[in-house]
């Protein structure tokens, strides 16, 4: 009896007698990072974040780089100055200009309803200086503050039939926009029920042209 008990205790806890599939299965040893895997990744993060660095120092570059002028011809591509003056004549009633003559881009271009309510667009000249039009239901006198500068007639003479004069611009000492207006002239129409200016740092002659195509505008 002894015997046999024995025997069955040696059955059970023999452990060659046990099944391979209670072995415990063996864990794959993980890789540990070494020396030199390491400096090949740190080198190669180096190299992305180089690219990303010089990535965006040239767009910051490419951006300062550009010219006023460069800028403007952008943003004439989406100031449609027809549609505008279409809709600034309705409100202020009177026939907006919508010149644009070849070789000029615009700008901008605006109403204001303000006392006195006026329409002013501003365009880049084809020699590349900044040329801007007020046109007004108002008197010379009354549109003349919205002139950045101090502004000055002298020499009364005719375009086309209608009565102009010249005007000599001085930038304001506190005017943040004195650079456009240094050295600046310009020219003052009466056309029919508006009073027109076009004024900036181009020469006489862009002013003239500028003038004389706004005047063909307004007057059909």
């Amino acid at each position: 009896m002894v015997g046999s008990h024995g025997a069955g205790r040696g059955g059970i806890w023999n452990n060659e007698a046990m099944p391979e599939s209670h072995e415990s299965p063996q864990r794959k040893k993980r890789e540990l990072p070494t020396k030199k895997n390491t400096s090949v990744r740190n080198l190669v993060w180096a190299i992305g974040l180089n690219i990303i660095v010089v990535a965006i120092a040239a767009v910051v570059i490419v951006g300062l780089g550009r010219s006023d002028r460069d800028a403007s011809s952008q943003a004439a591509s989406t100031v449609n100055v027809g549609e505008s003056a279409a809709r600034a004549s309705e409100a202020l009633g009177f026939r907006a200009a919508d010149a644009e003559p070849g070789g000029w881009s615009v700008r901008d271009a605006k109403m204001s309803t303000a006392e006195p309510p006026y329409w002013e667009v501003r365009y880049t000249s084809p020699s590349g200086a900044l040329e801007t039009l007020l046109q007004s239901r108002a008197d010379y006198p009354a549109l003349a503050p919205r002139i950045r500068g101090e502004a000055a007639k002298s020499g009364y003479f005719e375009i086309e039939g209608t009565e102009c004069a010249n005007l000599e611009i001085r930038a304001n000492s506190n005017d943040n926009d004195a650079e456009n207006t240094k050295g600046a002239s310009g020219l003052v129409c009466s056309a029919g029920e508006t009073t027109l200016i076009i004024y900036g740092a181009g020469s006489e002659k862009e002013h003239a042209a500028l003038m004389k195509e706004t005047l063909d505008r307004v007057k059909k």
